[in-house]
């Protein structure tokens, strides 16, 4: 039985576009990150078997091996027959919270993330046997754990490359059901290191 979920899908969209106008007034107020803590804001692409997501990023350090990340960003789904269907395809906004550790201090080298993302997708499927179609709203939950490498490229930029491996679940469904189960990802992200300047000025004085 479809679960019909309580907030629209163009609800949850002012919601996530109220979220990114915070976070660009974050990228804007630059100058106060090292009292706020980001250390570092970015881009970020990770391809999974049934899609590609791609994501704007803050990351707060919390300790010389610690790194909290929140992303904003689009889920392209291309599920083909991967589904409940014979073919899925849509996509749609979302974020997500990650936590990462790194083996070593100077937050680089290797690491280990546990996220967690939450999609908004609008998916159109088709079935050949009997031929028909349809559309579905979900709300995915996305819970990940991977292991990744973050390269210095100099005093500024970052460029870092994960595997990680999870489950997405449809928490709330309006319209058939579609697919769910196992994910595998493959990310490569550059991130900008605020405050870097700053911090190299404050030290000399």
């Amino acid at each position: 039985m479809p679960i019909i979920t309580s907030l629209s899908f163009s609800d949850m969209t002012k919601a996530l576009t109220f979220l990114l106008l915070l976070s660009f007034c974050n990228a804007i107020s630059a100058q106060n990150t090292r009292s706020r803590g980001i250390e570092s804001v970015g881009l970020g692409l990770q391809i999974y078997p049934a899609g590609t997501m791609i994501n704007l990023k803050s990351n707060w350090k919390v300790s010389p091996r610690e790194i909290l990340t929140g992303k904003l960003g689009y889920n392209f789904a291309m599920r083909q027959d991967f589904g409940k269907h014979d073919n899925e395809e849509g996509g749609g906004p979302g974020f997500t919270v990650a936590y990462k550790r790194y083996f070593k201090t100077e937050l680089s080298g290797w690491f280990m993330e546990a996220r967690a993302a939450m999609w908004f997708l609008d998916i159109d499927w088709g079935d050949n046997t009997p031929l028909r179609s349809g559309n579905t709203d979900i709300t995915v939950v996305q819970p990940t754990v991977g292991l990744g490498y973050d390269f210095l490229i100099n005093h500024s930029l970052k460029l870092g490359f994960i595997a990680a491996f999870g489950y997405e679940v449809n928490v709330a469904t309006n319209g058939e059901d579609v697919g769910e189960g196992g994910i595998s990802l493959l990310g490569i992200s550059l991130a900008h290191k605020l405050g870097s300047k700053q911090s190299a000025s404050t030290k000399r004085k």
